[in-house]
Protein backbone atom coordinates (compact mmCIF):
# COMPACT_ATOMS: atom_id res chain seq x y z
CA UNK A 1 0.00 0.00 0.00
CA UNK A 2 2.96 2.10 0.80
CA UNK A 3 4.71 1.41 -2.52
CA UNK A 4 1.38 2.17 -4.46
CA UNK A 5 0.99 5.80 -2.69
CA UNK A 6 4.53 6.51 -3.38
CA UNK A 7 4.35 5.87 -7.11
CA UNK A 8 0.70 7.81 -7.56
CA UNK A 9 2.77 10.61 -5.63
CA UNK A 10 5.45 10.71 -8.11
CA UNK A 11 3.17 10.05 -11.25
CA UNK A 12 1.20 13.27 -10.14
CA UNK A 13 4.81 15.31 -9.31
CA UNK A 14 5.98 14.15 -12.96
CA UNK A 15 2.31 14.91 -14.50
CA UNK A 16 2.72 18.81 -12.86
CA UNK A 17 5.78 19.20 -13.83
CA UNK A 18 5.54 18.15 -17.14
CA UNK A 19 4.10 21.24 -18.40
CA UNK A 20 6.94 23.59 -17.21
CA UNK A 21 9.66 21.12 -18.73
CA UNK A 22 8.18 22.11 -21.76
CA UNK A 23 10.20 25.59 -21.50
CA UNK A 24 12.00 26.45 -24.27
CA UNK A 25 14.29 29.11 -22.89
CA UNK A 26 12.27 31.86 -24.30
CA UNK A 27 9.49 32.15 -20.99
CA UNK A 28 6.67 30.95 -22.84
CA UNK A 29 4.34 28.30 -22.26
CA UNK A 30 1.57 26.46 -24.32
CA UNK A 31 -1.77 28.33 -23.53
CA UNK A 32 -3.49 24.55 -24.53
CA UNK A 33 -1.48 21.22 -24.41
CA UNK A 34 -2.95 20.42 -27.82
CA UNK A 35 -1.35 23.36 -29.24
CA UNK A 36 2.41 22.97 -30.56
CA UNK A 37 5.96 25.35 -29.68
CA UNK A 38 9.10 24.53 -31.29
CA UNK A 39 12.49 26.84 -31.26
CA UNK A 40 13.66 27.27 -34.83
CA UNK A 41 17.12 28.81 -34.77
CA UNK A 42 15.99 32.47 -33.50
CA UNK A 43 12.43 32.05 -33.97
CA UNK A 44 9.61 30.58 -32.24
CA UNK A 45 6.74 28.94 -33.89
CA UNK A 46 3.48 28.44 -33.13
CA UNK A 47 0.61 25.33 -34.15
CA UNK A 48 -2.73 26.44 -33.31
CA UNK A 49 -5.03 23.51 -32.56
CA UNK A 50 -8.29 25.09 -33.68
CA UNK A 51 -11.37 26.88 -32.06
CA UNK A 52 -11.05 30.23 -30.27
CA UNK A 53 -7.21 32.13 -29.87
CA UNK A 54 -4.81 29.65 -28.87
CA UNK A 55 -1.08 30.55 -28.67
CA UNK A 56 1.84 30.97 -25.96
CA UNK A 57 2.09 33.25 -22.75
CA UNK A 58 4.63 33.85 -20.53
CA UNK A 59 4.80 33.61 -16.95
CA UNK A 60 2.71 36.32 -14.71
CA UNK A 61 5.10 39.55 -14.41
CA UNK A 62 5.05 42.27 -11.60
CA UNK A 63 3.89 46.13 -13.06
CA UNK A 64 6.33 48.15 -12.80
CA UNK A 65 6.08 52.13 -12.49
CA UNK A 66 7.64 52.85 -16.15
CA UNK A 67 5.85 53.53 -19.53
CA UNK A 68 6.59 49.94 -21.21
CA UNK A 69 5.58 49.31 -24.23
CA UNK A 70 5.52 45.22 -25.41
CA UNK A 71 6.33 44.74 -29.32
CA UNK A 72 6.43 41.45 -31.03
CA UNK A 73 7.76 40.66 -34.59
CA UNK A 74 5.22 38.56 -35.71
CA UNK A 75 4.95 36.34 -39.45
CA UNK A 76 1.70 34.26 -40.47
CA UNK A 77 2.91 31.37 -42.92
CA UNK A 78 -0.38 28.78 -43.16
CA UNK A 79 -3.91 30.18 -44.34
CA UNK A 80 -5.44 28.16 -42.04
CA UNK A 81 -4.71 31.42 -39.72
CA UNK A 82 -7.05 34.22 -39.71
CA UNK A 83 -5.10 36.44 -37.50
CA UNK A 84 -1.92 36.20 -35.29
CA UNK A 85 -1.98 39.07 -32.78
CA UNK A 86 0.23 40.11 -29.34
CA UNK A 87 -2.07 40.25 -26.20
CA UNK A 88 -1.43 42.04 -23.04
CA UNK A 89 -3.65 40.43 -20.12
CA UNK A 90 -3.91 42.36 -16.66
CA UNK A 91 -4.49 41.01 -13.31
CA UNK A 92 -5.69 41.68 -9.99
CA UNK A 93 -2.19 39.71 -7.98
CA UNK A 94 1.19 38.85 -8.56
CA UNK A 95 0.77 35.57 -6.62
CA UNK A 96 -1.66 32.31 -6.19
CA UNK A 97 -4.37 32.21 -8.09
CA UNK A 98 -4.91 35.69 -9.87
CA UNK A 99 -7.98 37.04 -11.75
CA UNK A 100 -7.72 38.51 -14.88
CA UNK A 101 -9.28 41.92 -14.69
CA UNK A 102 -8.80 43.12 -18.39
CA UNK A 103 -7.07 42.46 -22.01
CA UNK A 104 -5.88 44.73 -24.84
CA UNK A 105 -4.76 43.13 -27.96
CA UNK A 106 -2.90 44.45 -30.79
CA UNK A 107 -3.64 44.80 -34.39
CA UNK A 108 -3.80 41.67 -35.98
CA UNK A 109 -1.26 40.00 -38.38
CA UNK A 110 -2.81 38.21 -41.89
CA UNK A 111 -1.98 35.08 -43.87
CA UNK A 112 1.60 36.16 -45.77
CA UNK A 113 2.46 39.25 -43.58
CA UNK A 114 5.64 39.58 -41.24
CA UNK A 115 4.66 42.34 -38.82
CA UNK A 116 5.67 44.54 -35.70
CA UNK A 117 3.01 45.16 -33.51
CA UNK A 118 2.81 46.79 -29.82
CA UNK A 119 0.74 47.23 -26.72
CA UNK A 120 1.31 49.94 -24.50
CA UNK A 121 1.20 48.74 -20.84
CA UNK A 122 -1.74 51.26 -19.47
CA UNK A 123 -2.95 49.13 -16.82
CA UNK A 124 -6.58 49.34 -15.27
CA UNK A 125 -7.55 49.80 -11.53
CA UNK A 126 -6.40 47.12 -9.41
CA UNK A 127 -4.24 45.72 -11.72
CA UNK A 128 -0.85 44.12 -10.14
CA UNK A 129 1.22 42.40 -12.48
CA UNK A 130 -0.04 41.33 -16.53
CA UNK A 131 0.68 38.59 -18.64
CA UNK A 132 2.32 38.76 -22.31
CA UNK A 133 0.86 36.56 -25.06
CA UNK A 134 1.00 35.58 -29.03
CA UNK A 135 -2.24 34.61 -29.92
CA UNK A 136 -4.02 32.72 -33.44
CA UNK A 137 -7.11 32.34 -34.58
CA UNK A 138 -8.27 30.17 -37.18
CA UNK A 139 -10.19 30.63 -40.16
CA UNK A 140 -14.04 29.26 -39.97
CA UNK A 141 -14.33 25.50 -40.19
CA UNK A 142 -10.12 25.23 -40.04
CA UNK A 143 -9.35 22.04 -38.03
CA UNK A 144 -6.38 23.35 -36.76
CA UNK A 145 -2.92 24.65 -38.47
CA UNK A 146 0.42 23.47 -39.45
CA UNK A 147 3.40 23.04 -36.64
CA UNK A 148 4.88 26.01 -37.68
CA UNK A 149 1.87 28.32 -38.86
CA UNK A 150 2.93 31.56 -36.44
CA UNK A 151 6.71 32.58 -36.46
CA UNK A 152 7.66 34.69 -33.36
CA UNK A 153 10.87 36.39 -34.77
CA UNK A 154 11.49 38.92 -31.63
CA UNK A 155 9.48 39.76 -28.45
CA UNK A 156 10.86 43.08 -26.29
CA UNK A 157 9.98 45.50 -23.56
CA UNK A 158 10.84 48.84 -24.22
CA UNK A 159 10.43 51.90 -21.70
CA UNK A 160 9.52 55.19 -23.11
CA UNK A 161 10.50 57.05 -19.96
CA UNK A 162 13.75 56.52 -18.31
CA UNK A 163 14.46 53.61 -16.63
CA UNK A 164 16.81 52.35 -13.83
CA UNK A 165 17.86 49.27 -15.62
CA UNK A 166 21.20 50.33 -18.16
CA UNK A 167 19.20 49.43 -21.72
CA UNK A 168 16.71 51.57 -22.43
CA UNK A 169 15.10 48.85 -24.34
CA UNK A 170 15.40 45.23 -23.56
CA UNK A 171 15.32 42.01 -25.72
CA UNK A 172 13.20 39.37 -23.65
CA UNK A 173 12.72 36.36 -25.99
CA UNK A 174 9.34 37.49 -24.18
CA UNK A 175 10.09 38.29 -20.80
CA UNK A 176 12.82 35.39 -20.37
CA UNK A 177 16.00 35.29 -19.22
CA UNK A 178 17.77 33.53 -21.71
Amino acid sequence: MRLAATILAASFLVAVALPASADDGWGFRLTTPRGGMVDEGDDLLIAIPGGRAWGITSGLRRLSEDDAIVTADIEVRDDRVSEAFLRVAYYDRATGRPRQIEVVDSTGVRVGHRSIVEVRIGPPPGAIAYRVRILGRLEPGAAASSGGAIAVHDVRIGYATPSPTPAAVRRTRLIAER
